[in-house]
C-alpha cells in the first residue's frame, strides 16, 4: 500500500503538550499545555503532519525547550521559538520533497509576523488562524466614526447578506452548516492585497467565540474563494485522528527517559507505530495506488475506512513483536550472521507477512 502525499493535501503544524512531574525531564517546565488549557509543568512538542480530507501521515515532530530550563534563557543558542521550530519542519518537508498545496496552523503560528514573511519570500501558500483581537495600524480620518481594527470588529460590522452560507460533512458524516465571507482590514487584509482575511462562523447573527475562526492567506481570489480556504483550514481538525490514538493507545507522552534525544526517539517511534498502523489498515490494491494519474481524488470521492486501533495495532504488532524477538534471540547465541534461513525467515516477517517459513 502507498501513502505517498500528493498536490491536493497539506502541510499541517501544530503543537501538543503533556504533563509531567517533577523536573529531572530536560524539557519539562512550567509552561501552556493545550490539553489541560492552562500552564502547568509539563512537555511540548511542535510537530508537522500531510492531510487531504481522508488520510494523516505524521512527519516530523521538533522539541520545544523552554527558556526555563536554559542556561541563557531566550538568549541561548539552544532556544528556539515554536514558530521557528515550525519552520525548520517546513524546511524538512520541502527538502523530502512532500508535495502539499500550502501550510495550515492555528494562532501560534498565524501571528508570528516572522513566519508569515518566511512563507511570503519562499512563495509557499499558507491559511493560517488569527486571534479575533488582532490588530492593526490604520489612519482613522474621522474620530466619530472609526474603522473597525479586529477581524472581530470587521465580521461584527459586514452585512448579513455578505455571508456565504455552507454545508459541510462533519468527521461522521453529518452536515455542518458554517458561514464563509471576506473580510477587509486596514490597509493590509482585503481580497485585491496581497493578504485575505476570511471569517467563518456558525452564526453570523451572533458571532459567538467559541464557533467563529478566523484565517489569513495569501491565496488569491481566483486560487481559492472564502470558502475553499475554510475547507484549506478545516483540514487542520485531522491532526485529532492523529492525537486521540497516539496518546491513548501508542503511548506519545508514556516515556520513562530524561534526556532530549531519547525522548525525541521515543516520538518519532510512536509515529512510525502510526504509519505502520495506516499501512495495516490501507487498501491493497496496489495497481490502482501506482497508477501515475492518481492524485488521491479517487479517495476522496469513497468514505474513508475507518481504522480500529486495537485491531490494526494487533495486526501490526503480528509481524513487528517475532521481527525483532528473533534478532534478539539470534544475536544472544551468536555473534555470527544469521544462518540463509534464519535470514530468509526475517526478511519475510520483516514485509509484514505471518510468522510461517517462505517456500
Amino acid at each position: 500500500p502507498d501513502l505517498g502525499p500528493h498536490t491536493n493535501g497539506v502541510l499541517i503544524i501544530d503543537e501538543t503538550g503533556d504533563p509531567k512531574r517533577g523536573h529531572g525531564i530536560v524539557l519539562a517546565s512550567q509552561q501552556y499545555l493545550g490539553k489541560l488549557g492552562h500552564v502547568a509543568n509539563g512537555v511540548v512538542s511542535v510537530t508537522s503532519h500531510w492531510a487531504d480530507g481522508t488520510l494523516h501521515v505524521p512527519l516530523g515532530v521538533r522539541p520545544y525547550r523552554p527558556a526555563a530550563r536554559l542556561p541563557k534563557g531566550k538568549a541561548d543558542p539552544a532556544f528556539s521559538t515554536k514558530p521557528e521550530l515550525a519552520w525548520e519542519l517546513i524546511e524538512e518537508a520541502r527538502a523530502a520533497k512532500v508535495p502539499f498545496r500550502a501550510v495550515v496552523a492555528d494562532c501560534v503560528y498565524g501571528e508570528n509576523p516572522k513566519l508569515e514573511g518566511q512563507l511570503w519570500a519562499a512563495k509557499i501558500r499558507y491559511v493560517l488562524a488569527l486571534k479575533p483581537s488582532h490588530g492593526t495600524w490604520q489612519f482613522v480620518e474621522d474620530p466619530a466614526h472609526p474603522p473597525a481594527f479586529t477581524p472581530a470588529e470587521a465580521a461584527s460590522r459586514l452585512p448579513l447578506e455578505r455571508w456565504q452560507r455552507l454545508t459541510l460533512a462533519d468527521s461522521h458524516g453529518k452536515p455542518l452548516v458554517r458561514y464563509v465571507a471576506e473580510l477587509e482590514l486596514g490597509p493590509v487584509y482585503g481580497p485585491t492585497r496581497g493578504t485575505r482575511l476570511i471569517a467563518a462562523t456558525a452564526d453570523p447573527t451572533v458571532l459567538k467565540p467559541e464557533s467563529t475562526w478566523f484565517m489569513t492567506t495569501n491565496f488569491s481570489v481566483a486560487e481559492a474563494d472564502a470558502a475553499e480556504v475554510y475547507r484549506i483550514y478545516r483540514l487542520r481538525d485531522w491532526i485529532e485522528h492523529y492525537y486521540k490514538p497516539v496518546k491513548h493507545e501508542l503511548g506519545w507522552a508514556d516515556f520513562q527517559v530524561r534526556s532530549e534525544k531519547a525522548i525525541v526517539r521515543h516520538w518519532q517511534l510512536v509515529m512510525l507505530a502510526f504509519t505502520f498502523s495506516l499501512l495495516a489498515a490501507a487498501p491493497t490494491d496496489q495497481a490502482e495506488e501506482a497508477s501515475p494519474d492518481n492524485d488521491g481524488s479517487a479517495a476522496r470521492e469513497n468514505p474513508r475506512r475507518r481504522i480500529v486501533w486495537q485491531s490494526t495495532l494487533r495486526q501490526v504488532r503480528s509481524w513487528l513483536c517475532p521481527w525483532a524477538r528473533l534478532q534478539v534471540y539470534w544475536h544472544r547465541w551468536s555473534t555470527a550472521p544469521p544462518p540463509p534461513q534464519l535470514a530468509a525467515l526475517l526478511e519475510h516477517v520483516s514485509h509484514s507477512h505471518p510468522l510461517v517459513a517462505p517456500t
